[in-house]
């Protein structure tokens, strides 16, 4: 009997091992066994295909969950981990079953506890469930129908054994192979046609989420990262720079005397001031900084200064530079409006959390304004405040 191939062997641990033997006339010495092995049928091939396709989609609920500790995402990434070993693994077709309403229940409870924290993209990760589970049941599905014919073919054949005229025999056995062939062929064209769907509507859901994303993470107004994206981030700049004995500077900017200009132009104006201001830091910053806006006519930035002195040169000199007035349409006239802003700047360093270092970026950005706007104070940690920490 030929030696069987890793492959095969968890291919037989699914469907049993199967081989028939011809029942020698006399004292004839016995043939040997004959091994069917389908492991390289199509039909095995997109199965795999399908579970594939199932971790693929385990893979976007878990990159795009929340990542708040009221809707336990660690836990619910770390549970999806091992559920996509099961699924890796598994090869037998009742224990899919149960994989699969494992899985709509772990998602399920997931989807409850996110419900009220994005009901923007509760459509989205409800998709993502309900092509889970057809892709599971898919493959749970296509497996017993193969198990079942298989378990039919493989009793017929235990009984040729009994068969004593060889060309009954062979018969016999080709009647079998046949049915066997049509079986995959049938399945071959089903798959397929389930397999383009199905691989479709997860493009679809991945484009989708993409834009989903971006829409969580950007400001409407201004296009810069939103407030949400902000905090993310200075919490891994604050991670990084305490494993690596870096540094960074945090800076706090915000509009002056802004009700005034909403009071006077209107608020359609006063978001085109923003806009501009946003504009303006955007240009400001450089590759693998952050420029965001903090809410309302505020904005935040991370800056990959060395000390807060340097980071308030790059404001002061974007300060300097401001355009005497900016000019906008409004009732077929020509209209301009001035505006300027005040900056507050720290740097990080040993001891710091994301709190900290905001909270004393935006004091330093009150200092300016007490001390008479459009102008960017630094405030360095205490030396009292760091004992205390």
């Amino acid at each position: 009997m030929c030696p069987v191939s890793e492959r095969d062997s968890r291919l037989l641990k699914f469907f049993g091992d199967v081989s028939i033997s011809r029942k020698p006339p006399g004292n004839a010495v016995p043939s040997p066994p004959i091994a069917l092995s389908l492991s390289d049928s199509p039909t095995f091939r997109r199965a795999e295909s399908l579970l594939a396709l199932s971790e693929r989609l385990l893979d976007l609920l878990a990159a795009h969950a929340p990542d708040d500790t009221a809707v336990k995402a660690h836990e619910f990434r770390a549970r999806l981990d091992g559920l996509r070993h099961d699924l890796r693994a598994e090869r037998d077709a009742r224990r899919l079953a149960d994989l699969t309403d494992e899985i709509a229940e772990q998602c399920g409870a997931f989807l409850d506890r996110t419900r009220a924290y994005r009901t923007d993209r509760e459509t989205e990760l409800i998709e993502i469930v309900n092509v889970l589970r057809e892709v599971v049941d898919a493959v749970r599905g296509d497996s017993l129908h193969f198990e079942n014919e298989f378990v039919r073919s493989t009793t017929a054949m235990g009984r040729m054994v009994e068969i004593e005229d060889i060309r009954e025999l062979k018969r016999a056995l080709s009647r079998e192979v046949l049915s066997l062939r049509q079986a995959v062929a049938e399945r071959q064209t089903n798959e397929a046609r389930h397999y383009e769907t199905l691989t479709s509507r997860v493009q679809s859901l991945e484009r989708s989420l993409v834009t989903a994303k971006a829409e969580a993470t950007t400001d409407t107004l201004t296009q810069l990262l939103n407030r949400g994206s902000f905090d993310t981030a200075v919490r891994g700049w604050v991670t990084q720079a305490a494993r690596q004995g870096t540094t960074f500077a945090v800076a706090m900017v915000d509009l002056d005397d802004f009700k005034r200009i909403n009071d006077t132009y209107g608020h359609p104006v006063g978001d085109r001031v923003i806009i501009a201001m946003a504009h303006l830091l955007r240009g400001m910053v450089a590759d693998g900084e952050v420029a965001s806006r903090f809410g309302g006519e505020e904005f935040a930035l991370l800056l990959r200064s060395t000390n807060a002195g340097k980071a308030r040169d790059r404001l002061t000199e974007l300060l300097r530079h401001l355009p005497a007035s900016y000019e906008y349409q409004q009732a077929g006239e020509t209209r301009s409006v001035i505006f300027t802003f005040s900056g507050g700047v720290t740097n990080y360093v040993p001891g710091d959390t994301p709190e900290s270092i905001v909270k004393r970026a935006d004091e330093a950005l009150y200092d300016a304004k007490r001390r008479g706007k459009k102008r960017v104070e630094t405030r360095p940690r205490s030396f009292l405040r760091g004992l205390v920490g």
